[in-house]
């Protein structure tokens, strides 16, 4: 079984800006061609060849501090038919209608040391994160979105038994509820649901705060005993 979170990760990238986003601009205007078409061609043209590739294993060997290759990229694009505040610069004639997002995908469990060995720990969603927004700022993207698809199913009972307890609550009427983290994903059960896997805490801290503005509301319960282990990186 692979260590890895996610079977893949994609990038999808929103316009340039600046001087960048004029001469894209500039190319599909006078070339007749949909502004779609020429980021689409400008982004390949940055990721898909050997220097793009280096790119991103430099960007992932910074974020851990030693030597990563990726060893396989896949340019493709999503279609956007609504258009909205952040596509505008997509339409530049009225009958561009559709808006074509350049996209990049990447395969974790593929990824190796420098040696060709298989990698001993997992990227992380923030792993990720950290990786996109050097691009993001090194060649002006607007926006970068980020999705992950996570690699087979996880079984419950796994993260119960081998996962870190990070917050359990109980009240006085018996109910409770915990989180764990488990794989670096975060998981929350109580009496009747096991949710998850959620990428951020911040997703599993609401489903507590909904338990304590409803005990604070109910003159007949309260917090019996609450254990918080996390703890927000600052």
């Amino acid at each position: 079984m692979s260590i890895q979170i996610y079977s893949d990760i994609t990038f999808v990238f929103g316009p340039p800006n600046g001087d960048r986003y004029e001469a894209i601009k500039s190319h599909a205007l006078r070339n007749g061609t949909n502004f779609s078409k020429a980021f689409r061609d400008h982004v390949e043209g940055i990721f898909v060849s050997i220097k793009g590739e280096r790119l991103l294993d430099d960007l992932f060997s910074l974020c851990f501090r030693k030597k990563i290759k990726i060893n396989r990229i896949y340019p493709t694009y999503q279609i956007r038919a609504n258009p909205d505040d952040r596509l505008k610069k997509f339409h530049l004639r009225p009958e561009d209608r559709f808006a074509e997002l350049p996209a990049l995908i990447i395969y974790p469990p593929e990824f190796t040391t420098e040696a060709g060995s298989e990698l001993s720990f997992p990227i992380q969603f923030e792993d990720a994160q950290f990786v996109i927004e050097a691009i993001r700022e090194a060649f002006c993207f607007d926006w970068v979105n980020i999705f992950g698809t996570y690699e087979g199913a996880i079984d419950f009972e796994d993260v119960l038994s081998e996962g870190e307890k990070v917050e359990f609550i109980e009240t006085a009427n018996g109910s409770w509820a915990s989180a764990y983290k488990y794989r670096g994903l975060y998981f929350y059960f109580d009496e009747v649901q096991n949710l998850g896997p959620f990428a951020q805490y911040s997703d599993v801290q609401a489903k507590f705060d909904e338990i304590s503005d409803h005990v604070q509301n109910d003159g007949f319960n309260s917090v019996s005993y609450h254990l918080k282990n996390y703890l927000p990186k600052m």
